[in-house]
């Protein structure tokens, strides 16, 4: 008998063990792809085009801590992405290439959003995990952290950093919220508020966690005090702390003097979109002492508060009340709804807000419908107000995603046939392979490291410049005047576009080079012995589409014609043309239909004479 129940519990136990290590494989298998899934997003959306006035913000202060370092910096940001910005200006310079607002600048100053948004995808992941949450609810919260449109647009696409700093205060708050790490809450409140400002909108919630255990909060102070002296050394080291302080924390507060700065709250309701915050609301007559009271600059800050007291004074009636005495659970849902609330409110009612500032409120409903199943309506809300906020402020382009877009349409295209043709057999297998894949539990980190470093590789050759090498018997074209030059638009452009910007073909960028415009005529006459003519020609990058044909004549004759060019062309090889005995060199550029965006360039032209004539290089 004893053996037979023996046997029975040995069964039991390594069923029991069979399904704690088939659950651990399912969330390792799913935690991968979620994580893949967030590296795919924010590099891929990457080559949609940014705001270029905010990026614009990242290249001025990039070249700022390259030139002069800290001492000089007068950006308006607190230090902790300014510390990266440094790191970025450090790898321009290894890298030896220019510092310009364009995609390699976007994808290194992307990468801490990057960072972010998979410790958001982790920490979601973690709350529903140690929660055991059903399945719907698992994938649903996930599904909307990973592929969430606000966090998109904000970051990846418009190129801003609005994610970085909630997770050092989501981080916050569950330090907060948990047993043993509570002495970490404020140092990471403060690294929040040392990353961006804004963070001061969730004051409120860590008001009420400071009197759940106020003796130990009291002594994380002291971590408070050194995170706040770190961040700031190199601005104290280089005597430059009172103008980066007061640029970042004082200044910054009388920056904007509008009600709203295309931020879809009640500011447009009540006065339109940019108005000036000293209007006066209701009707109210300026000449009466309430009048101050009722400018929309005033009457949001007080509405925003009164909103913040009574989310502090609720939090702190329920520990009064010792709601949270036995039911940690409880303390957590409120904690991070207050969070939540305040973050939304911050947005709703405080005049000078951004298109951007409801992001915050979105990270935080995310992290609040992860510990409560039932409340996935905020995150929903928030995700879509905000990120349909953004794109009524951001033109998309989609010209640079086409390519990537008709690959994972073709991939699609693909599995439906393999199921058509395999039916159930090909799901399976699918499966099969994905499980075995995903089951690795470190995969996403070298999706990560190879990822980032290939799009580097590739975004490093698109930037660099490629500088013309001459032999002794070589002449850079653009170095002789033409007898004549004639084109239908602009004017030519030595070593430049016609736009006047750096010749770029099918993605590589040039020094040498001219920059011209269908229809158009460039003659030169060429010293004596010439041998042959070398240069790649096609449209310039600055445009998307056109149709044009480039030619090359000799004393008026035909000599080589292209074949069209439409924009879109990749390798564009170099030509090299016989040109013994011609006197005069025509290029010739002749536009197909409509001669709009017909920008053309002649690159790295280069006339070889004999070898034996070097001489008449430098005559």
């Amino acid at each position: 008998m004893n053996s037979a129940k023996n046997n029975k519990d040995a069964a039991s136990y390594n069923l029991s063990s069979a399904n704690l290590n088939s659950t651990k494989i399912a969330y390792r298998y799913w935690l991968q792809i979620y994580m893949i899934a967030v590296i795919a997003c924010n590099l891929g959306l990457l080559f949609w085009d940014s705001n270029g006035s905010d990026t614009g913000f990242w290249e001025d202060w990039v070249k700022q801590l390259l030139n002069k370092g800290y001492g000089e910096f007068n950006g308006n940001y607190p230090p902790i992405y300014i510390h990266w910005l440094y790191v970025v200006a450090q790898i321009y310079s290894h890298l030896q290439i220019p510092v310009e607002n364009n995609i390699l600048l976007k994808q290194l100053t992307q990468l801490p959003i990057l960072f972010s948004h998979l410790t958001l995808t982790g920490i979601v992941f973690y709350l529903l995990k140690t929660r055991r949450a059903n399945p719907v609810h698992f994938h649903a919260a996930l599904l909307i952290t990973v592929l969430n449109p606000a966090i998109l647009f904000n970051g990846p696409i418009w190129g801003q950093i609005d994610v970085v700093p909630e997770i050092p205060v989501v981080a916050a708050l569950l330090f907060g919220l948990s047993k043993n790490y509570k002495i970490l809450t404020f140092p990471f409140y403060t690294l929040g508020l040392l990353t961006k400002f804004q963070m001061i909108a969730f004051a409120p919630a860590f008001g009420i966690l400071f009197f759940t255990d106020y003796k130990t909060h009291l002594k994380s102070i002291i971590g408070c005090a050194a995170v706040f002296i770190i961040a700031f050394l190199p601005s104290i080291v280089t005597h430059n702390f009172f103008p980066a302080f007061k640029l970042a924390y004082i200044d910054v507060l009388h920056q904007y003097g509008t009600t709203t700065m295309g931020a879809s709250n009640i500011w447009i309701l009540l006065t339109g979109n940019a108005a000036p915050d000293s209007i006066l609301l209701f009707g109210v007559d300026k000449n009466t002492f309430l009048a101050p009271l009722f400018t929309a600059k005033h009457f949001g800050m007080i509405s925003f508060a009164c909103v913040c007291l009574f989310v502090f004074v609720q939090g702190i009636n329920n520990l009064v009340r010792k709601k949270y005495a036995h039911n940690n659970e409880a303390l957590t849902q409120d904690i991070l709804f207050y969070a939540m609330l305040c973050a939304a409110s911050f947005f709703t009612l405080l005049p000078a807000m951004h298109e951007r500032y409801l992001l915050p409120a979105v990270v935080m409903a995310l992290v609040y419908f992860a510990v409560n199943a039932n409340k996935i309506i905020y995150p929903l809300a928030f995700s879509f107000i905000s990120a349909f906020n953004l794109a009524m402020c951001l033109g998309l382009k989609t010209s640079s995603v086409w390519p990537a877009i008709s690959w994972i349409m073709l991939a699609a295209f693909i599995y439906g046939i393999m199921e058509l043709i395999f039916k159930r057999s090909w799901v399976i297998f699918v499966k099969d392979v994905t499980e075995k894949l995903f089951s690795y539990r470190y995969l996403f980190i070298g999706v990560l490291i190879i990822s980032s470093l290939a799009l580097t590789h590739e975004l490093v050759d698109r930037t660099k410049i490629r500088h013309l090498k001459l032999e002794r018997n070589e002449i850079d074209l653009t170095q002789l005047r033409p007898i004549h030059a004639h084109q239908d638009y602009g004017n030519l452009g030595t070593n430049k576009s016609v736009n006047g910007t750096v010749l770029t073909l099918a993605g590589r960028r040039f020094s040498n080079g001219l920059g011209t415009h269908a229809n158009s005529q460039i003659d030169y006459m060429l010293p004596d012995n010439v041998e042959s003519f070398s240069f790649i020609v096609g449209l310039d990058d600055e445009v998307e589409s056109a149709s044009i044909k480039a030619s090359v004549w000799g004393d008026d004759k035909l000599i080589w014609e292209s074949k069209p060019f439409y924009g879109a062309e990749k390798d564009l090889e170099p030509i090299k043309l016989n040109i013994s005995n011609i006197r005069k060199l025509s290029l010739r550029v002749s536009g197909m239909d409509d001669i709009s965006g017909d920008h053309t360039d002649w690159v790295q032209p280069v006339i070889t004479l004999r070898k034996n004539n070097e001489l008449m290089r430098t005559q």
